[in-house]
């Protein structure tokens, strides 16, 4: 089977006509200056939103009345998901086959999965820019990669937790059973394998890195850490690229293909394509964010025109950058201390202060102990500490841990701390640091 695939070139297993005709756009597109960049945003914007008022019964009332489509932008609602949810039927295409369409869904971490619609030629055209995203920092389609992701594991109750994917040219291991036990396998499979890059959720690709900085394992050259799906912490950063000496490469993203903001060669802040989508980042009142300022980042993307959704709030949250300049001189929006899910980030005080999980730097010598750990929150003032003890982990390393957030935390919060066996990922494989339970709108 996998000699079979390898007679399929890869830009046919990523997408065909629609992926090599995008991709290589993507090449030309990304010297171009910012004039010649917005006009192609105002071109594609004025052909997406005659499509949906023409098309999409949702948007049948609009009147496209200017000759900007930025200020014609302005007169379609900003949806949420609920929204999408409740009115599925009036968002799909009247002008688009069926048969050329699959179904797609949001992982639903915050409580509110999303079931939606894009037609075939987003899937290449996706590949087309996290490929030139990849591209950065020296990838090639094709190239060999270990990925953590929470696919499904056919043999996992036999005790196989990695599987071959001839397909993408993947070792897919699984972020379920990232076990102590178990690490010394994944490591054998992987020097076996020969990758250039790893692949999947920051929270497993620590646990290995834990794993190679504490046993000093001889571990395979890798170019570069690719993740995705998470927030990445600065603690995570500096282990992950400590452990493999390589850059940890990120971007972010979303399903519903609305906004894609990938890092570069030289900063760590999120370039916002312009060719994926329009970008904007609003506060609370719904109004633009100044340079400097954080909102809520609201997308509209170019890529599906079966259910393309426009000006969609992604309950996402970054900060606009001071500096809208970057050495790799792309001419695209620059966007720091991007965090999901924006409340589901802090814990509050008694006072009712937010406080950023990054905040904590958690990177620390009092977690040495520690195998792994999560925060839950379902008081004001009271923050429950899950942990995975180390074996050698005893009664001064949780007193080391709980006078650690003490100090960071001030004496008003009230620390509990319960060793686990296993913190519970969800159903994708993704781990959550924080488990926010207060509801803030009451």
């Amino acid at each position: 089977m996998r000699k079979f695939l390898y007679l399929i070139p890869i830009e046919n297993r990523l997408g065909g006509k629609n992926f090599t005709d995008m991709y290589n756009f993507l090449k030309e597109s990304e010297n171009w200056n910012k004039k010649k960049l917005k006009e192609y945003q105002k071109k594609q914007l004025q052909q997406l939103l005659d499509h949906a008022v023409k098309h999409i019964p949702f948007y049948s009332d609009i009147k496209l009345t200017s000759s900007d489509p930025f200020e014609n932008l302005e007169k379609f609602p900003i949806i949420e998901k609920g929204t999408i949810k409740d009115n599925i039927g009036k968002f799909r295409a009247n002008n688009v086959s069926e048969k050329n369409i699959y179904k797609v869904s949001t992982g639903g971490t915050s409580g509110n999965p999303l079931e939606f619609y894009l037609d075939n030629s987003t899937y290449g055209k996706e590949w087309a820019f996290v490929m030139t995203a990849w591209r950065r920092v020296g990838f090639i389609p094709g190239d060999k990669v270990v990925s953590f992701r929470g696919v499904e594991f056919k043999k996992a109750d036999k005790g196989v937790f990695w599987q071959d994917n001839p397909f993408y040219n993947l070792l897919e291991m699984s972020p379920f059973h990232m076990s102590e036990e178990n690490l010394s396998e994944y490591v054998k499979k992987i020097k076996k394998f020969k990758p250039k890059y790893l692949h999947g959720y920051p929270s497993a690709i620590s646990i290995l890195a834990h794993y190679v900085d504490e046993t000093e394992v001889q571990f395979p050259s890798i170019t570069a850490v690719l993740a995705i799906s998470e927030n990445i912490y600065p603690g995570q950063r500096q282990l992950i690229e400590g452990a493999f000496k390589t850059r940890l490469f990120s971007f972010y993203g979303m399903s519903e293909k609305v906004i894609m903001a990938p890092e570069c060669e030289f900063d760590t802040r999120y370039h916002a394509f312009p060719e994926y989508g329009v970008t904007e980042i609003i506060d609370k009142h719904d109004n633009p964010v100044d340079i400097g300022q954080r909102g809520e980042l609201v997308g509209t993307g170019f890529l599906n025109y079966y259910m393309p959704f426009i000006r969609y709030r992604t309950e996402d949250y970054a900060i606009l950058s001071e500096h809208q300049y970057c050495k790799c001189s792309r001419n695209h929006l620059l966007l720091t201390d991007l965090t999901g899910r924006w409340y589901q980030e802090m814990i509050v005080r008694n006072d009712g202060a937010l406080i950023s999980i990054a905040a904590l730097n958690l990177h620390s010598d009092f977690l040495k102990n520690v195998y792994q750990y999560q925060f839950i929150q379902t008081k004001v003032g009271e923050l429950i500490i899950n942990i995975v003890p180390k074996k050698n982990f005893n009664v001064k390393d949780e007193e080391r841990i709980r006078i650690a957030f003490y100090k960071k935390l001030g004496n008003e919060f009230r620390i509990i701390i319960n060793l686990i066996d296993k913190i519970p990922l969800t159903e994708r494989g993704k781990f959550k640091l924080l488990i926010q339970k207060i509801n803030y709108d009451n």
